[in-house]
């Protein structure tokens, strides 16, 4: 069994589809998650699938790196995996690590890699220099940030009309495609004996240089096809295996670990702030007022009407808010009305008849 530990900081879509993939099987396994953040995403995903996480805070990884290589040694990993890591790896732990330690890099290294080079920051600078391709690179961890030897790699075209947004919702399936059989490859090459393996190579085009060097070379017989990491690993499971029906799994796994693509809604438009003098008034405190001293049922609808006039500008309403406004102003001189009628008619009479009868 060949144990592998990964290294996550965010929500986890990358290490759970790694450990989906190796879930079932009995040669490799996802043995431990750990995180620099307590309450990343990473740790529920991961207690779904029964798969132990750690919690490591940054002031471990920066000033005692050897506490994080003491807590991987109970779960002797075989290898070490970054997915979505956003913090410096310090020398100690590679050190402990050399030659088992991968990271994954959503360009086409050593093109946009380095200091300050990821996530969306890649693609913004992949899409402002205006370039054709793009991709993604699974390379050795070393001291030079992003600097390691070069695994495996896969390009993606860019095409007209695209964006830093669509560039990276490309890389994404690619990436969850990509991680699992450098992995895998990773693995048998540590078989080797270290010993770079014939399928460990990257899945880019050769250089000009290299492709002059090859050109000079002696002729040499052709060697006999050599069988790919999958291939072996399927006879040592001692199972059938189709490169097709490989690929068909790993895209309907893609598919369903693949996060939806976020639609972009147009740009809110702030409302229009208007002048004191345009904005229609509620007379809420008057409507208040008349329901007290005038007449109590006009003076409790210019009350609705007033409450109404703020909802309506809020809505964005500007007409509604309007006639809200004058139908309030309407019920307060109404309420006034009925209020001087009564003081000055019903009162007095009512007063004269209590006198005379």
């Amino acid at each position: 069994m060949k144990n592998i530990a990964i290294f996550a900081s965010g929500s986890g879509t990358n290490a759970e589809n790694i450990a989906r993939l190796f879930h079932q099987g009995n040669r490799i396994r996802v043995a431990v998650v750990v995180s620099n953040k307590k309450n990343a995403g990473v740790h529920q995903r991961m207690e779904a699938l029964g798969v132990p996480t750690l919690y490591l805070p940054n002031s471990v990884w920066d000033n005692d790196p050897a506490q994080v290589v003491d807590a991987l040694r109970p779960y002797a990993p075989d290898l070490v995996v970054l997915a979505g890591f956003m913090r410096t790896i310090q020398p100690a732990i590679i050190d402990a690590y050399r030659g088992r330690m991968l990271n994954i890099h959503p360009s086409l290294l050593p093109a946009y890699g380095g200091k300050g080079m990821y996530g969306h920051h890649v693609h913004e600078a992949v899409m402002a220099a205006g370039e054709k391709q793009s991709g993604v690179t699974v390379h050795y961890v070393s001291d030079e940030i992003d600097g390691g030897e070069i695994l495996m790699q896969q390009s993606v075209d860019i095409v007209p009309g695209d964006t830093a947004e669509t560039l990276e919702a490309k890389i994404h399936p690619v990436e969850y495609s990509l991680y699992p059989r450098a992995i895998v490859a990773a693995l048998q090459r540590l078989d080797n004996d270290g010993l770079p393996s014939s399928h460990a190579v990257t899945e880019v085009s050769a250089t000009p240089e290299r492709a002059e060097a090859d050109h000079k070379a002696p002729e040499v017989p052709a060697a006999p096809p050599v069988p790919s990491a999958d291939e072996e690993w399927a006879g040592v499971l001692q199972v059938k295996y189709s490169d097709s029906e490989a690929r068909s799994a790993a895209e309907r796994v893609s598919r369903q670990a693949q996060p939806p693509v976020p639609t972009q809604q147009p740009p809110a438009v702030p409302p229009r702030t208007l002048p004191d003098g345009e904005r229609p008034k509620s007379y809420l405190a008057w409507s208040v007022a008349v329901t007290i001293l005038c007449c109590t049922v006009a003076g409790i609808v210019a009350i609705i009407y007033s409450a109404s006039v703020s909802s309506r500008l809020s809505a964005g309403d500007m007409a509604g808010a309007r006639r809200a406004s004058d139908r309030a102003q309407g019920w307060i001189i109404a309420s006034f009305v009925l209020g001087v009628l009564w003081a000055t008619l019903w009162v007095p009479i009512s007063m004269l008849k209590t006198v005379l009868f």
